[in-house]
């Protein structure tokens, strides 16, 4: 039985559009509409890793980066650091992280040559397949803890800057990163550059975490799925979420995707409808927090029990957010 599916959008790309993921979820899943909504301040990764019992968890560092990082065995030994393409909202006294940017790979390429390139005497470079982001192998050891970005999205900038003994030697790379940008933004020799990347973020990589959790089987696909494997969390097994419904002997099961159309939609609505999922928990990107959907077998029956409307779920999302707007809706 599935009991909890958890969305992580580890590159945010859905967090700046909740009410459309919102929307799509309960397009294809109706019955969530009768089900509870609350927002919780904890972010989809840190709500799965809290969940996955990490014993060594620290609120604020996501351990995703460490968790993406066991996929790449080509980055061996040294400590290494991630560092993404992202958009910075500048004002006046201050500026916030609006997200992670996507870039094509010609521009990709561009990058990961121009910053082997000037950052010689630094640190080494590795592309990834993704090619969403760069694994970097600083030259010399750094003491440095450095916040994933679904942690700090639309927060002023003084609450996710570097800490540690070498915390301003990052933020001069991101300066030497955003100047470079910047030039190659007034370049008309690069076609197609994205007029969103304005800075590059640098995220620690922590050590493996020690996981501790009850679960009979962690299912699911990405690259989240494919780093709890090879960080050799227990439980985890090849196997589809039909294969899981049917499967009486699993009572206890997690979901881990990426993105929200990676979900069996067809296949959860029919098991809610039959009655054949006692209770779900859904835990979906918001910003730099996260909704959590729970719909119990019980609400079926609750003729009562009235769904809610599109329009009305997001006032009341909206309504627990002061000054926040769902970010999406209109």
């Amino acid at each position: 039985m599935i009991q909890q599916i958890y969305i992580t959008d580890y590159l945010s790309d859905a967090a700046a559009e909740s009410a459309a993921v919102i929307q799509h979820m309960t397009d294809q899943c109706p019955i969530l509409l009768k089900g509870d909504w609350q927002v919780n301040a904890a972010t989809p990764l840190n709500a799965l890793f809290g969940t996955l019992h990490d014993a060594d968890h620290t609120p604020g560092l996501s351990k995703v980066a460490t968790i993406l990082r066991t996929r790449q065995a080509s980055v061996t030994g040294v400590p290494v650091l991630c560092v993404l393409p992202v958009h910075l909202g500048l004002q006046r006294d201050t500026f916030s992280l609006q997200g992670t940017v996507q870039i094509s790979p010609a521009v990709y390429a561009y990058l990961t040559e121009t910053l082997q390139q000037h950052f010689l005497q630094d640190f080494i470079v590795h592309a990834t397949a993704e090619q969403r982001f760069w694994w970097v192998q600083p030259l010399n050891p750094l003491e440095v803890q450095c916040p994933w970005p679904q942690d700090c999205l639309y927060q002023q900038a003084f609450q996710w800057q570097p800490q540690g003994t070498h915390a301003s030697l990052i933020r001069q790379w991101t300066n030497e990163s955003q100047m470079l940008l910047h030039q190659f933004s007034q370049d008309s020799r690069l076609p197609g550059w994205p007029e969103r990347l304005n800075s590059l973020w640098f995220a620690s990589v922590p050590a493996v975490p020690v996981w501790q959790h009850d679960w009979q089987a962690v299912i699911g696909t990405g690259a989240v799925f494919d780093g709890l494997q090879r960080s050799q969390l227990s439980a985890v097994k090849q196997l589809s979420m039909a294969q899981v419904l049917e499967d009486k002997t699993i009572t206890k099961a997690l979901m881990v995707v990426d993105q929200i159309d990676q979900v069996d939609w067809h296949s959860l609505s029919a098991a809610l409808q039959k009655g054949r999922i006692s209770t779900l928990e859904i835990i979906l990107p918001l910003a730099e927090r996260s909704i959590k959907v729970t719909y119990k077998q019980r609400y079926r029956w609750q003729f009562w029990r009235k769904a809610q409307t599109l329009p009305g779920l997001f006032d009341k999302l909206e309504a627990s957010l002061p000054t926040f707007k769902l970010p999406g809706s209109v």
